[in-house]
C-alpha cells in the first residue's frame, strides 16, 4: 500500500456517512415505526377502556349509596361527569340515563361513557353499565370491552 492510498483511505473514514447509509438507517427506523406504532396504540386504547370502566365503576358505586339513602337514582347529573381527574385529561363525557326501555330513571339507570372527540378507537365508541348489572358497549369487539 503506497503512501498517498493510505493518506486516501484515512480522508475517506473521517468525512462521515454516505447517502446510501443514511438512506437504509431510515428505512429501517420506518420499518420499526411503523412496526411499533400500531401496538402502541392498541395499548393506549386498551388504557382508555380501562379508564373508562373504572369511571363508570365508580359513578355506579356513588349512584348506589345515593340510591340505599333516597331510594332513588340520581338522574339529573352524573356524580362525576367525565372518566378521568380533571376535565382536561379525561377521554371520556359520562352521562346518566333511564334504563333501556323504562321512562323513568328512578328505579333503574344506565351509565354510558362516550368517548370524546379525537381519539380514535374504532372498537369501542360507547361503554355502559346499567344498575341492573348489565354491561356492554358500542363497537366492533363487543366481547373485548369489559375485559
Amino acid at each position: 500500500m503506497s503512501l498517498s492510498h493510505a493518506q486516501s483511505v484515512r480522508h475517506r473514514a473521517a468525512s462521515g456517512f454516505t447517502l446510501i447509509e443514511l438512506m437504509i438507517v431510515v428505512a429501517v427506523i420506518a420499518i420499526l415505526a411503523a412496526i411499533a406504532y400500531p401496538s402502541f396504540m392498541d395499548s393506549m386504547r386498551k388504557g382508555w377502556r380501562a379508564e373508562a370502566r373504572a369511571a363508570l365503576m365508580q359513578e355506579m358505586q356513588q349512584q348506589e349509596r345515593f340510591y340505599t339513602r333516597t331510594a332513588s337514582y340520581k338522574t339529573d347529573k352524573p356524580f362525576k361527569s367525565h372518566s378521568g381527574d380533571t376535565p382536561a385529561g379525561s377521554k371520556y363525557d359520562l352521562a346518566v340515563t333511564p334504563c333501556d326501555g323504562q321512562a323513568d330513571a328512578k328505579t333503574c339507570i344506565k351509565l354510558t361513557a362516550t368517548l370524546k372527540q379525537g381519539y380514535l378507537d374504532s372498537q369501542l365508541k360507547e361503554i355502559w353499565i346499567d344498575s341492573t348489572g348489565v354491561k356492554s358497549c358500542t363497537g366492533e369487539d363487543k366481547g373485548r370491552c369489559w375485559q
